[in-house]
């Protein structure tokens, strides 16, 4: 009696176990599958921002220019226009517009002999006491510094680097309404990142 009470305990037990252990097979199966899902979900989200730099849904290059003393990397949906047809090698003026012809970005250099400093901390805080935006925010490094904020007058995002170069300090002044920010907003940071001064 004991036997068969062992054999049919023993062989319940191993019935249940097989079950407990399709059970846990089946649990691991339905965990892969929604972690499947998800990593389908984050790719979907991922493509989809990526396919937002623009209104328009156009690839966007980025183009290098150095027309005079400063150097800057553009997307090449924006064209790089020199403000006044004369030249002369102690400045150059250019204005970045639109296809349609929004102008976005100035960028002025000047020779650095006509400006009156001892230091790239010295413009910096000129630059903050003179400027005429509210500054919402502000860095200054080994020779440069970015000031960035909201025009007083008409709401606009201001944008503003300035590089001291061995010879050249160069200004990247960007401005845009808000109804312009993704023509303009994804590519500031290259933008600003490539902005180099002679």
């Amino acid at each position: 009696m004991r036997h068969i009470i062992f054999i049919f305990t023993a062989s319940f037990f191993l019935i249940s176990c097989g079950q407990n252990e399709t059970k846990q097979k089946e649990l691991e199966l339905k965990e892969k599958e929604l972690a499947l899902k998800e990593r389908e979900l984050l790719l979907k989200e991922k493509e989809n921002t990526h396919q937002q730099p623009t209104k328009e849904n156009t690839d966007i290059y980025y183009k290098s220019y150095k027309p005079c003393s400063f150097s800057v990397v553009l997307p090449s949906n924006l064209d790089l226009q020199p403000i006044y047809e004369d030249r002369n090698p102690n400045y150059c003026d250019f204005s970045v517009k639109s296809k349609d012809g929004f102008e976005f970005i100035q960028i002025h250099s000047l020779i650095n002999s006509r400006f009156e400093f001892n230091s790239i901390v010295e413009l910096y805080q000129s630059a903050i006491n003179e400027s005429d935006f509210d500054i919402t925010y502000k860095i200054q490094k080994s020779n440069w510094f970015v000031l960035s904020g909201i025009n007083r007058k008409n709401g606009n995002v201001i944008y503003w680097k300035r590089v001291s170069g061995n010879r050249f300090i160069s200004d990247l002044y960007i401005e845009y309404p808000k109804s312009r920010e993704l023509d303009i907003m994804p590519h500031i940071t290259t933008i600003s990142r490539s902005f180099a001064s002679e």
